[in-house]
């Protein structure tokens, strides 16, 4: 069986994309999922605390309509899923995930490329290439129009 790695740093419309073509992805090739949250010091925290301002409020929107999809893909697709969490670097918790769990395949969001973090993302998945030898896709979310 096929194991694929989704790891998230952050709640956004990217991460949200990533979770869904996971999801139908693991539907149609019977892989196990592991979703791995990382609160990443250096990077932004996938756990908002503070809903009160609109990027976060948006944030926890994301964070609930993830963990919906993956319960759902779970509970009623009889996908084979296990959420996992940890804290620190994202490159090095990724690595080690992918050593620790026999990962083959690892699935990340990319931001629209006008985003600051655009050029970081492509670092990070150049250096994921490197270190982990695994297949790594890549998803954005759908532009309007399209």
């Amino acid at each position: 069986m096929t194991r694929l790695l989704i790891p998230i740093r952050e709640f956004s419309p990217p991460a949200l994309a990533a979770v869904r073509f996971a999801i139908e992805f693991g539907k149609r090739s019977k892989a196990m999922l592991f979703f791995l949250f990382i609160d990443d010091p250096g990077g932004e925290n996938p756990r908002p605390e503070n809903a009160s301002e609109p990027k976060t409020r948006d944030a926890k929107l994301i964070q609930e309509t993830i963990e919906a999809l993956i319960t759902c893909g779970r509970d009623h697709d009889g996908l084979q899923t296990e959420i996992c969490h940890r804290s620190g670097d994202y490159i090095h918790e990724v690595r080690q995930f992918v050593r620790e769990h026999h990962i083959a395949e690892i699935i990340v969001s990319l931001p629209d490329e006008c985003e600051l973090s655009y050029e970081q993302a492509g670092k990070d998945i150049q250096l994921l290439l490197q270190m982990t030898h695994c297949r790594v896709l890549t998803v954005k979310p759908k532009t309007k129009g399209i």
